[in-house]
């Protein structure tokens, strides 16, 4: 039996080794699903930002000052 002892740890042994590989893994699995849910945030702001610059004001105020006035408007200016 001596000579399997290498190979074959005994119960305290294996128990840290499992207990330590456990771990290990957690810790791997947990950075792994924050690095996956961080680029999903990136994408997400990235796709907000995209929508929210779509028109600059100068663009926007030209296209307000191009439409007619309806008649409660103009009554309300020159009031």
């Amino acid at each position: 039996m001596p000579a399997d002892r290498g190979r074959h740890p005994n119960g305290a042994d294996a128990v840290a080794a499992a207990t330590k590989a456990a771990d290990t893994a957690r810790e791997r699995t947990a950075e792994y699903l924050l690095a996956i849910r961080l680029e999903q945030r990136r994408e997400q702001a990235a796709a907000r930002t995209e929508t929210a610059s779509a028109a600059p004001w100068t663009d926007r105020l030209s296209e307000f000052a191009a439409r007619p006035l309806d008649e409660d408007t103009c009554g309300t200016v020159s009031a």
